[in-house]
């Protein structure tokens, strides 16, 4: 379990197509929501000096403004973005029985074998997927009344540095409870397809009790997560101080960035899959005839005389 970073780093390397798998359908999937924005965009932009800080460049305040048109609002682009974000959720719903069987097993598995394991855990990793909304949606309202709470101190308490103190304090133990809650539905869906279970809700109170035992790789957890926000706010800013006229150069680094946030998802996955591998069954599998197969056994062995003994040897 010490090498269990170490250890998942090499499974992300040794099967590091699922990545480019991932980041390939990402582009895609980006690319095609992307076409209605162009579309309504060129009929304000065609015939426009503006247009020339996007096209040459990316100028924020440019975008912005633009915006903040009636007839480029985000609302009228909003449809198409929450579509493709639903089909790349789907997408990665229905490859994860086929990722985790993957890094149980450090394998690589043939096409087939690949998404047969992920149109066999398909709707269980929907129905993981769904219960996960409600643990996350408590984080969620407890930081929103945490933040309305240092917002209250802050107004009324002498001391500015206690409303601060407060909205950072809380939201760095609503990260670290998120990032138990992730660890604690990976775990879920290691044992479903490990075990292949299909009771989701008992797999889940089995795999929190595991979470909460889990110790070293919960600390894996926190900082495989301090990395990737490491990553991202290092790859957010070089970006946001590159030259606007320096448009490849921006395209590079955002496709940098979204690939290594990828990596160290499957990082994560990694790490309770290696976990779950190496963890020995807690009941060990009983097999039972049925009873027609039974009842043929028994009747084939009365069948059957015992030895007689060797008659004694003559003198």
């Amino acid at each position: 379990m010490n090498g269990s970073v170490r250890s998942s780093a090499g499974l992300i390397w040794r099967h590091q197509r699922l990545v480019w798998w991932i980041f390939a359908v990402n582009l895609g999937v980006a690319w095609v929501s992307s076409l209605s924005v162009r579309a309504t965009l060129r009929t304000v932009l065609d015939l426009s000096l503006e247009s020339a800080k996007l096209v040459k460049g990316f100028d924020f305040s440019t975008l912005v403004l633009l915006t903040e048109r009636p007839d480029v609002s985000p609302r009228a682009l909003a449809p198409d973005a929450i579509v493709a974000a639903l089909l790349f959720v789907i997408f990665l719903l229905f490859i994860d029985g086929g990722v985790i069987a993957v890094f149980l097993d450090d394998r690589k598995l043939s096409r087939s074998e690949f998404f047969e394991n992920s149109g066999l855990y398909f709707w269980r990793m929907v129905r993981m997927a769904i219960y996960s909304i409600v643990p996350f949606g408590l984080l969620i309202a407890a930081d929103g009344s945490a933040a309305k709470l240092a917002g209250k101190l802050a107004s009324n308490v002498p001391q500015d540095w206690v409303g601060f103190a407060v909205n950072v304090g809380s939201k760095l133990i609503i990260v670290v409870l998120a990032l138990f809650v992730r660890l604690w539905f990976d775990l879920a869906q290691a044992l479903v397809v490990r075990d292949n279970e299909r009771k989701v809700l008992g797999t889940l109170r089995r795999s929190l009790t595991l979470a909460f035992r889990s110790g070293k790789l919960f600390a894996s957890y926190i900082g495989i997560g301090l990395f990737a926000a490491a990553t991202f706010g290092i790859g957010a800013g070089i970006w946001f101080f590159l030259p606007h006229s320096a448009t490849s150069a921006s395209f590079l680094i955002l496709e940098i960035v979204t690939v290594t946030q990828i990596a160290l998802r499957l990082w994560l996955k990694a790490a309770s899959a290696r976990w779950i591998a190496l963890l020995p069954d807690e009941v060990a599998p009983t097999f039972s005839l049925p009873v027609r197969e039974n009842q043929t056994l028994v009747e084939g062995l009365t069948d059957v005389q015992p030895p007689l003994p060797d008659p004694p040897m003559s003198e």
